[in-house]
């Protein structure tokens, strides 16, 4: 199950955006969707319960 906080991520290549998981990707190499660039964490927030 995911955590409760969110992180903004933006591709290091191609400049796509995605919302992930920040437990799970925090210190993980995560791969972009689109190109050979890598996810790079922008900034994180707490959802609301």
């Amino acid at each position: 199950m995911y955590g409760t906080e969110v992180a903004w991520c933006r591709c290091t290549g191609c400049g796509v955006e995605a919302e992930l998981p920040a437990r799970e990707t925090d210190g993980v190499a995560v791969p972009c969707p689109d190109c050979a660039g890598s996810m790079a964490q922008e900034w994180t927030w707490e959802v609301a319960a």
